[in-house]
């Protein structure tokens, strides 16, 4: 069978909406905001397959990976996970299959049983956290938080702004500014198009954002969505860091403006990188949404 797996397009919407809202998912990647605006990055393609939703992608020129198929628990999982493979083989590529949280290794293990073996992704954990502690943070834990958002408001003179059509423009050239001198880094400019998708399609694909103007300009802004009705995810967080505590405050702000009737926040994953591991544990995550990263037990 010849799959025909199309572009990720805005006209899309209604239709991955559709097949994401059968289940609450926690993991960062499954939303539509997020499929969309990385479609670029990670050469993302999907079909819908026996009711489900199939996402496919790339990273760089060799490396091929599969999300399991999405749709109603069971079902024909099976079968569209069969077609996603088929595919794959006829492509010559090997079958890797991404961001398996715990519930769906557990459905991929009671419907194929021993089909595939599971490896733990730990880099690519998502970070949750409880909306009230970034908001209020409380306590012992936060005490080093708390003196950096103080250092902040005795320094500077600062305004909170959503982002709307007021300030889009500004924060597009505010990314343009801090991307200068980064130019060679790949993972950065795939992040620069993901932020310029997310901006340049603000109200289509349902973002909220919240940015910080200090002395006459915006020096941090974030950008997030609804994940489920429990949870939120922020994609995108940039600051100024010659302000000192921007990063604190801008976190902070965005939460409490945007997300205080939302339990949880899904901060995404850290990547292996040590800096971005150190910053996401400080902020004390409630839990984790791990991942496994599945290869068929026989090729």
């Amino acid at each position: 069978m010849l799959v025909d797996f199309k572009e990720i397009e805005l006209s899309d919407k209604p239709v991955i909406d559709h097949y994401l809202s059968m289940r609450y998912y926690e993991n960062s990647e499954f939303s539509f905001s997020n499929f969309f605006i990385w479609r670029y990055g990670f050469n993302l393609r999907f079909a819908v397959l026996d009711d489900h939703l199939c996402v496919i992608g790339r990273l760089g020129e060799s490396f091929n990976f599969i999300f399991p198929p999405l749709g109603k628990d069971g079902g024909n999982l099976e079968r569209a996970f069969m077609k996603v493979i088929e595919f794959y083989k006829a492509q010559g590529y090997p079958i890797v299959v991404k961001c398996v949280t715990e519930p769906m290794r557990m459905l991929i293990e009671q419907v194929m049983p021993g089909f595939f073996r599971f490896e733990r992704d730990p880099n690519n954990d998502d970070y949750v956290y409880r909306t009230d502690d970034l908001i209020n943070l409380e306590g012992k834990k936060y005490h080093q938080k708390r003196n950096h958002i103080n250092k902040f408001l005795k320094n500077y003179e600062y305004t909170y702004e959503n982002i709307d059509d007021n300030n889009i423009e500004e924060c597009i050239e505010v990314e343009i500014e801090w991307m200068k001198g980064r130019e060679d880094n790949k993972s950065l400019q795939d992040e620069k198009v993901a932020i310029m998708e997310a901006l340049n399609n603000f109200h289509e694909l349902g973002l909220k954002g919240g940015a910080l103007r200090i002395d006459g300009r915006i020096q941090a802004f974030s950008i997030g969505d609804l994940l489920n009705p429990e949870m939120a995810v922020i994609h995108f967080e940039k600051a100024n860091t010659e302000y000192h505590g921007s990063y604190a405050m801008i976190n902070q702000q965005f939460a409490a403006n945007c997300w205080k009737d939302v339990p949880y926040i899904n901060r995404e994953e850290d990547m292996g990188i040590p800096g971005l591991r150190k910053a996401k544990r400080s902020y004390h995550p409630v839990k984790m949404v791990i991942k496994y990263t599945a290869y068929p037990v026989k090729e």
